[in-house]
């Protein structure tokens, strides 16, 4: 460790991915920044091979700090138990198989949020191992679209719109812009807002703590923005993956859809965050 100052702890969190997740710490050692980072690893896959994998992969690091949990705790809460470890002034939810392979891709990041103090969440673009973009924004939810979209009825005229501007597919992935919410398989955060509003909510096992944090971050007068100019790499796979037939086989799908339930009781009365933030930064504008 040099004297330079540590600016940004990255969370890992893994499941089963962890020769990924050693590939993805090798490009993270090769960033080139001004400043230092702070590696956390969790491991929650409660497998002791893919743990092996672990330690032997980033024993090397001095400044990896390996959590092996005992127990599959849940996406939000396994990052909120670092929570005391967390140093400098921003944060990084990274998934395994995100790899940075550019060597700037930290310090544009920064940058970006250093020269814009209103932008609360930032996202990349993310490419999956295919070539494709990821869709990694997302609309604030809606639970009827959201099991809509997994049936026959995404394609019913009067749903059919709908269903697609949930999904982003008009959004064009080349332009840096505000969005609703982005995914958080990879987002940089500011360290005040993460502590502001409590990290994640744990009352969510898999999903919707990341729609959540950014819903939070609009109603706290921050900006979340989709920023392309910094670009990671995915492997493509989507654990929510599958249609209605899959719900009765596949116990991640069902998480998601009771996540879901219960982000949309919890927000049904909410109005929408963003157009607030508008309205009022228009009408202080015009005073």
């Amino acid at each position: 460790m040099d004297d330079k100052t540590i600016k940004l702890t990255i969370i890992i969190l893994d499941f089963m991915k962890a020769r990924r997740l050693v590939e993805g710490v090798k490009f993270l050692m090769e960033q080139e920044t001004n400043f230092n980072l702070k590696i956390i690893v969790i491991d929650n896959s409660c497998n002791n091979e893919n743990a092996g994998i672990l330690r032997e992969g980033l024993g090397k690091y001095p400044n990896i700090e390996l959590v092996i949990n005992e127990k599959n705790s849940g996406y939000p809460k396994a990052h909120n138990d670092v929570k005391d470890r967390i140093e400098g002034e921003y944060v990084m939810i990274l998934n395994p198989d995100i790899l940075l392979k550019e060597k700037t891709t930290l310090t544009e990041m920064v940058a970006k949020m250093e020269a814009d103090p209103e932008i609360g969440i930032l996202g990349p673009k993310q490419v999956d191992d295919n070539g494709n973009v990821a869709m990694s924004v997302r609309a604030f939810p809606n639970f009827f679209l959201q099991v809509s979209r997994r049936t026959f009825l995404r394609n019913l005229p009067v749903l059919k719109g709908k269903v697609a501007y949930d999904e982003m597919r008009h959004l064009d992935y080349s332009q840096t812009q505000d969005v609703d919410w982005l995914q958080s398989s990879c987002v940089l955060i500011r360290r005040d807002l993460w502590e502001k509003v409590g990290g994640f909510n744990d009352g969510y096992f898999l999903f919707m703590a990341d729609v959540e944090i950014c819903l939070k971050a609009w109603q706290n007068g921050y900006r979340v923005v989709y920023y392309p100019e910094a670009q990671v790499y995915a492997d493509g796979k989507r654990v929510s993956a599958g249609g209605f037939g899959a719900f009765f086989k596949n116990w991640v799908l069902r998480q998601h859809v009771k996540d879901s339930l219960r982000y949309s009781l919890a927000h049904l009365l909410s109005s929408d965050p963003r157009k607030k933030y508008y309205a009022m930064k228009a009408e202080h504008g015009n005073r």
